[in-house]
């Protein structure tokens, strides 16, 4: 394993009816928070803002309101948040909803304390210093943003979707209540066991050690937490006990503690995922069910034994030879994606523009770039084209 330092500063809070804490855990930060979240018609008629509101005025703090934010949320939306920061100065952000709440929340923290342009963060032209403090309150559980330091934004004058991370972004509370999910359509939910799985795979696939049985069987046996929960949840969309464990396996995906040891990520499923919401606004986890079997199908031909491990410990399957084990996984791992309704080919994920991979292959290698990972993977754009072919 290689050297590690592994901190969560959050306070986590979990149950079904806990966001009424809500108001009580920001009242400890001051007097004034501001609420960062999606339409306000739809939160309000989900019944969301008026538990969030209730708690906050029973606890005395006064409630500032940003709404608007969508999926793929972008840097021109935030701008306006940062400057309602600026101006008002909350003592805490409270993000209700799901990543794309949380990464503008997170977002607007640092860049409200920041004097330059907040796209600064994304390029690595600033290092951030300090951030006002976010509440999550998470509604769609998915992409671990609640427990990490990382923040997804999309520059849409620049054309860019860009990540960018600090410990210091790490959530100071995380309410995670259960029942806050049941609202969510089967669709999705479907979305968001890809993306929760796309997380548990890039590390499991793209790590080099020869032996970590603790992480990988992590791994393994959540991403069948995910499939248990999710066939639970076509049946019944509101089963609590599928929904609590699904909000809890999400939490803990991609927040830095599974793949302790593992050094350097192999981000590959996101670096071409991001590529298809930069520039098609594809829902986060349809990406990733997409880019998920593009990016298997690249594996098997360089380490078909891994493949054919995932294959045999998920789905049980048994074949003796490595390849032919590796590619039942992944065909097994494709009707599963299928059985949910979520994408497994760019058409299926409304993508006919038949240019489309002339203008995701050069983005999608920027971002490879910029991760780090064309120097440690050998990530080249001819790669990375022929890996979005596959998803034809």
């Amino acid at each position: 394993m290689y050297s590690f330092e592994f901190k969560i500063p959050s306070k986590i809070v979990f149950g079904v009816g806990e966001v009424a804490k809500v108001g009580s855990e920001a009242a400890s930060f001051g007097k004034k928070a501001m609420l960062v979240t999606y339409d306000e018609k739809l939160v309000k008629d989900l019944g969301f803002y008026d538990k969030v509101a209730k708690s906050c005025a029973e606890a005395g703090v006064e409630l500032l309101e940003f709404f608007g934010v969508k999926s793929n949320p972008t840097a021109e939306h935030a701008a306006i948040g940062i400057e309602l920061a600026k101006r008002e100065k909350p003592d805490v952000l409270i993000a209700l909803g799901g990543g794309s709440a949380m990464d503008s929340a997170k977002f607007i923290g640092v860049a409200a304390k920041y004097d330059g342009d907040p796209w600064d963060f994304p390029l690595g032209k600033a290092a951030i210093q300090e951030t006002i403090p976010v509440i999550a309150v998470v509604t769609i559980p998915a992409t671990s943003s609640e427990l990490n330091g990382t923040a997804v934004i999309t520059n849409e004058t620049l054309r860019r979707k860009d990540g960018f991370v600090s410990p210091i972004m790490k959530p100071a509370v995380t309410i995670l209540d259960p029942e806050l999910t049941y609202t969510i359509p089967v669709r999705q939910t479907a979305y968001s066991a890809a993306d929760i799985i796309s997380h548990l795979l890039e590390h499991y696939l793209g790590h080099d050690l020869a032996f970590a049985p603790y992480q990988d069987h992590f791994c393994e046996g959540g991403i069948r937490s995910m499939m248990e929960c999710m066939n639970r949840l076509l049946e019944n969309p509101q089963d609590p006990d599928a929904r609590a464990i699904m909000m809890w396996q999400a939490a803990f995906a991609w927040n830095g503690f599974y793949d302790c040891g593992f050094g350097l990520p192999n981000s590959n499923i996101h670096i071409l995922g991001h590529s298809l919401s930069n520039f098609y606004n594809t829902p986060h986890g349809a990406a990733m069910s997409v880019t998920i079997l593009a990016t298997m199908r690249a594996h098997i031909k360089v380490n078909p034994i891994k493949v054919a491990t995932f294959a045999r410990e998920v789905f049980g399957i048994r074949e003796a030879d490595d390849m032919v084990a590796a590619k039942a996984g992944i065909a097994a791992l494709e009707a599963w994606f299928k059985k949910i309704d979520t994408p497994t080919t760019l058409a299926e994920a409304g993508i006919t523009d038949p240019d489309a991979i002339d203008k995701m292959t050069p983005d999608a290698y920027q971002t490879a770039v910029a991760w780090g990972e064309v120097e440690k993977f050998g990530y080249t754009q001819e790669i990375i084209r022929e890996m979005f072919e596959s998803c034809l």
